[in-house]
């Protein structure tokens, strides 16, 4: 009886304490996780340590619950073996916080001290909660009586059970960072992240300083990041507060980052102190203007028809001269940018400078290498030695005629798009504008187009879903001999080439494994060099194996003449049928046929007796007699 009573009177207390927040008039707080075997201590909503302990060698040994510091103890005395207080063999240490756990009076459990440093991390105490002595002296002069202290057993965290108890723990900020590092130029979209490292349920506010005034982006909400857009260059100041939901303070904590922003250099010309088209060995000055020349860098390139090449690279100077030896049609670019810029530039500006010398073709190229698929956009394009005065002329013949693409002009490149195969002669013509010649010079190259490939479906000699091992022919609908097809099954996880690219347009697949899959035909033109032309897929499910588990009811004894639901329980398949039998003098007679439905209302007849029936199922459309089968034996009285 004496047990029962001191059980109910431990169930009360538990209760009690685990079930209230406590009136913390000190605003310190204790809490042991038993779970970790680690105490916490927090001061003025901040967690100032954290420590090691021993708890209960037994779960139910070290009380758990919402409790408080009633008493505070130096060199308390063992009194069970008679071991003085301070003694180095007192298990008690030499400090005691007692608690009022479970009804008593700090008296019975408390955190204290211990002469065994090694049970400390450890399930060993009878249910007091044990420190290192070094440890336990200092959090003894920290605490004040009627500290409450938690206990518990749980995967969260310090913090999180603090805030579930009523503790308002302050938020901390560990960083502030930004997406893009300082400087960067105007209208530049910045991301402001914000985290912390204490606090429950912080909130965040997120102000700028232009360098005359604070501006809100943002008031306190549970947003750890925004968006800033500053439209005007200048030193800002980015500040981030933080402080906790419950918080009454303005703010528990704030961090300040410093960011510069800078208008974008802009060109605003690009001037020669000649006019184009000029002779070989002219001294052509080139000149830039931007938007705020004494804090931009200037860099000057030219480009001769094959590369470009810097004349002057990034530096102050808005002004360069450039003296061509050889003819070519130029083109002459500056980039400017910002002196604090990390860009490869800010802005620039082309400009094509001509210079010229006798007509005469160079190079005939075309953008792609041959062959090309039909209706591709191939350009054209001739070089000479781009004197300015020069006209292009460009002609194809398609196997009968010469046809002109595009009659003399000074445009030196032109779009060509055959629209049907064959093997082309491409031709361009050149000539001075002054000349009177049908043309200078000539240049042909020979070009083949071929009609891409195409796939119009699919095929699988077998209509989906099917069941594994079975063998299924994979075909691409109307096949070319000049195409290539390659074979890819997708079985859920990944794709898998089964049959890489050949004439072959056919390939026999035997899935090992039930699932969903995708079955794709990839093809290309023999000629080809893309990775395919055209594709197709399909997706294909095959089955797991139809089994039949049960036939209910279970119950051998029935009442004759009264009917009688069977029902069958079967797995796999997608589309299942079920077929009702009856075994009649060794002959199985067919009670209903194969349907959808996998219960059947058997009326029995009146005579008793043993009676058989069987249950058969199979894969709507499966060209099995059956795909499993099941016997169930009923005695009716």
């Amino acid at each position: 009886m004496k047990k029962l009573t001191i059980f109910i009177v431990f169930l009360l207390s538990f209760f009690l304490f685990s079930q209230t927040t406590f009136a913390n008039s000190t605003n310190q707080l204790i809490m042991i996780n038993k779970a970790t075997n680690q105490l916490a201590y927090y001061n003025n909503g901040k967690m100032v340590k954290t420590f090691k302990v021993a708890t209960g060698r037994q779960n139910g040994f070290t009380p758990e619950g919402t409790f408080k510091v009633v008493n505070k103890i130096k060199n308390r005395p063992y009194y069970k073996d008679n071991i003085a207080g301070g003694d180095p063999r007192n298990p008690l240490g030499d400090r005691w916080l007692g608690l009022n756990a479970r009804g008593t009076h700090g008296t019975t459990y408390a955190i204290h001290g211990n002469n065994n440093s090694k049970s400390i991390g450890t399930y060993a105490s009878a249910g007091c909660i044990r420190m290192y002595n070094d440890e336990i002296r200092w959090l003894f002069d920290q605490v004040k009586v009627n500290t409450p202290v938690v206990i518990t057993n749980t995967k969260q965290s310090f913090d999180t059970i603090a805030a579930i108890h009523g503790y308002n723990v302050e938020s901390k900020l560990s960083k502030v960072s930004v997406s893009t590092k300082s400087p960067q130029p105007t209208n530049t979209s910045i991301t402001i992240n914000a985290n912390t490292s204490s606090g429950k349920d912080p909130l965040f506010k997120y102000a700028i300083y232009d360098g005359s005034k604070w501006t809100t982006l943002k008031d306190y909400s549970s947003s750890k990041s925004i968006n800033w857009k500053p439209t005007k260059a200048g030193s800002y100041k980015i500040k981030v507060q933080v402080k906790s939901k419950k918080s009454t303070k303005k703010f528990d904590d704030e961090k300040v980052i410093n960011y510069n922003i800078f208008t974008p250099a802009s060109i605003k010309s690009v001037k020669t102190s000649v006019v184009s088209p000029q002779p070989t060995n002219t001294s052509i000055s080139i000149s830039a203007n931007s938007n705020s020349n004494q804090n931009n860098l200037f860099k000057f390139s030219v480009y001769n028809g094959e590369k470009w090449t810097t004349i002057k690279d990034f530096s102050s100077a808005t002004k360069v001269n450039w003296k061509p030896s050889k003819a070519g049609s130029y083109k002459v670019k500056v980039q400017t940018k910002h002196k604090k810029s990390k860009k490869k530039f800010d802005s620039e500006k082309t400009i094509h400078y001509h210079v010229y010398d006798a007509a005469k073709v160079t190079s005939f190229t075309t953008d792609k290498t041959g062959p090309s698929p039909d209706n591709s956009t191939i350009v054209l394009t001739a070089k000479s030695n781009k004197d300015s005065n020069n006209l292009f002329k460009f002609l194809v013949h398609d196997g009968s005629k010469w046809k002109t693409i595009k009659d003399f002009s000074s445009t030196s490149k032109v779009n060509w798009k055959p629209s049907k195969a064959g093997t082309y002669q491409l031709k361009v013509q050149v000539k001075h504008k002054s000349s009177k010649k049908t043309y200078d010079q000539q240049k042909e190259i020979n070009y083949v187009i071929y009609k891409k490939a195409t796939i119009e479906a699919v095929q699988t000699d077998k209509v989906s879903p099917q069941f594994a091992k079975a063998n299924i022919v994979v075909s691409a609908k109307n096949v070319n001999k000049d195409h290539l097809y390659k074979f890819l099954i997708h079985d859920g996880t990944e794709w898998k080439t089964v049959q890489d690219y050949s004439n072959q347009a056919s390939y026999n697949w035997s899935p090992n494994h039930d699932g969903r899959y995708k079955v794709k035909i990839e093809v290309r033109h023999k000629l080809s060099k893309e990775k395919y032309d055209d594709f197709k897929e399909v997706e294909y499910y095959i089955n797991k194996p139809v089994t039949l588990q049960q036939l209910t009811p279970t119950i051998r004894e029935h009442a004759a003449g009264h009917p009688l639901t069977i029902s069958a329980i079967a797995t796999g398949g997608t589309e299942l049928q079920y077929k009702f039998e009856l075994l009649q003098n060794s002959t199985w007679v067919t009670l209903r046929d194969f349907d959808p439905s996998n219960t059947f209302e058997w009326i029995p007849p009146n005579e008793s007796g043993d009676y058989t029936i069987r249950v058969l199922v199979k894969e709507k459309g499966s060209p099995n007699e059956f795909d499993a089968v099941l016997e169930q034996t009923y005695s009716l009285q």
